[in-house]
């Protein structure tokens, strides 16, 4: 019995993340994320940022929908068309468009790779690009996904007509919306959230790492369910364009 088309698309937009290690000739890290720098006010003049590498999701998604329309090679096409299934959820992640330079990060965070916190006082701590990366939901149940995805799509405000954000159908809009709410939101204006990883290997080995705000996980939660149905919107409708149906 084969799998349902559904299934098929959402096992393959999470065919970008699979490669890293099941394929790396296939792997394009920076294809990920564009680093627009971020550096709230009061920071010294000491801290310089650096500008996002020439190659990033953006360029990426562009090159990726070049290929859909014009490839011949059927792999190829399919290839393509993954990636664009995973570069649209990727740029709607606010973490995958900033990287905050202050005196505590003076090369950067690498998009909350380097800030530790704790959802919880008991829990674990770990980055806060992995809290945003799954703020929705860590679940790899592709029922359960898909249930979640139905019930938010049945929600009286993300009807299609209800989201604004639609009108914006270029991928550096999509891009630039997701770097305000890290700037505000994410980063909380540098509110100050977290401390630094500095030569731990990972968050966990952290103890010291702070709780995250009061508030600030609703507010992150309402947010990335708007994020990703905006996502869902566009990546169909962008499928439409690409495809000619």
């Amino acid at each position: 019995m084969f799998p349902s088309p559904v299934m098929l698309f959402m096992q393959a937009a999470r065919w970008a993340d699979d490669i890293r290690i099941r394929d790396r000739q296939q792997h394009r890290a920076p294809w990920h994320y564009i680093n627009w720098p971020f550096t709230p006010e009061g920071q010294p003049a000491s801290v310089q940022v650096r500008e996002p590498e020439p190659v990033n999701i953006l360029t990426a998604m562009a090159e990726n929908e070049s290929m859909v329309k014009t490839a011949k090679d059927p792999e190829r096409k399919a290839i393509a068309l993954t990636w664009l299934f995973h570069l649209v959820g990727d740029i709607h992640q606010p973490l995958h468009t900033a990287q905050l330079f202050t005196v505590e990060y003076p090369k950067g965070d690498r998009g909350g790779n380097e800030i530790c916190v704790r959802v919880t006082q008991a829990g674990q701590p770990m980055d806060l690009h992995r809290f945003w990366d799954g703020v929705i939901t860590s679940s790899s149940n592709l029922t359960r996904l898909r249930n979640e995805a139905t019930a938010l799509r049945n929600r009286p405000e993300f009807q299609r007509s209800q989201l604004t954000e639609l009108a914006s159908t270029d991928f550096e809009s999509w891009a630039k919306e997701s770097f305000e709410i890290a700037m505000k939101i994410a980063y909380r204006n540098n509110g100050r959230i977290g401390i630094p990883k500095v030569g731990a290997l990972d968050c966990t080995m952290v103890a010291a790492a702070p709780m995250l705000p009061a508030g600030y996980v609703v507010s992150a939660s309402r947010i990335a369910d708007r994020r990703l149905i905006l996502a869902g919107y566009r990546l169909a409708d962008l499928l439409t364009r690409v495809m000619g149906n």
